[in-house]
């Protein structure tokens, strides 16, 4: 197979060499204003959770727990949000599933209503999928059709268990609509098949309870959102994404721009007698 990905590392190899994902060429090349403030917030929330412990703590222990807290609550999500997506394929491929976790069945009993009353019927789901051209790679997580979407054609949805949704997501889903193929089931390079329009999907839990608590004022369930809905405004993120892309791919370039400093102009014997005269 010309496409293989490791998801241990959560890296992608095209015939044989490396190739960056979607998602990471995007984290690459556009800002992150709202990951800053919330790592700061994280760090705040974590030591007012520790106030009573912090005076018997060392100040590296206080640092180091304060600057950790991000990091662990992403990589919490990150579990939850890759068992959310297993379970959707599970339930896309046999239309039914069962788990003894209370939280991931909140997570996928809003998602199989989102589906029944969209009147989703499933085409393809988390397929790899790849641009030789522009040289990226990703996984798609669903396209579909709906009688309520886009006229009934083919359409593609990305789905999201973050606290929140954001505009990046067009980017991501217009790069993969504009792969070159995707890899069926039988390891094979198949053409990308033309995609009419862009969403979203918030998969939310039911209920706030427990673990829920973080997302807030998010929409209980799964909650759908617009993205790209016209060939035109799809084109448009593609080509945001090439931009951001570029600007990721570049960076070692950017880098390397910086070598070592100039060396400081020597005043000769001559300029210097010339000076001590005038």
């Amino acid at each position: 197979m010309s496409l293989t990905f490791d998801p241990a590392a959560h890296r992608y190899r095209l015939d044989g060499k490396p190739v960056t994902g979607v998602t990471s060429l995007i984290s690459g090349g556009t800002p992150k204003e709202a990951l800053i403030w919330w790592a700061a917030t994280t760090a705040g929330e974590w030591a007012a959770e520790h106030k009573d412990e912090l005076a018997t703590m060392a100040d590296e222990s206080i640092i180091r727990g304060a600057q950790r807290e991000h990091m662990r609550r992403r990589d919490d999500a990150g579990v939850t949000g890759t068992a959310v997506h297993a379970l959707a394929e599970q339930l896309h491929e046999h239309g039914t599933v069962e788990t003894s976790d209370p939280l991931l069945a909140s997570f996928v009993e809003g998602y199989a209503e989102f589906l029944d009353a969209w009147e989703i019927t499933p085409v393809l789901f988390e397929r790899p999928c790849a641009n030789r051209a522009h040289w990226y790679a990703g996984m798609f997580d669903l396209l579909c059709t709906s009688p309520h979407l886009a006229g009934g054609e083919l359409v593609q949805i990305d789905l999201k268990t973050s606290k929140s949704v954001h505009g990046e997501t067009a980017l991501q889903t217009a790069a993969y609509s504009r792969a070159e193929f995707y890899v069926d089931g039988f390891d094979t390079e198949t053409p990308m098949p033309e995609i009419a329009a862009t969403y979203v999907a918030h998969v939310t839990p039911t209920h706030r309870d427990g673990s829920a608590a973080r997302y807030g004022a998010a929409p209980l369930g799964t909650s759908l959102y617009t993205l790209a809905q016209t060939p035109r405004q799809l084109e448009e993120h593609f080509q945001m994404f090439l931009h951001a892309a570029a600007t990721a791919k570049t960076k070692t370039k950017r880098d390397r721009l910086i070598k070592d400093p100039l060396t400081t102009p020597e005043t000769t014997t001559t300029d210097a007698a010339t000076t001590a005269a005038a």
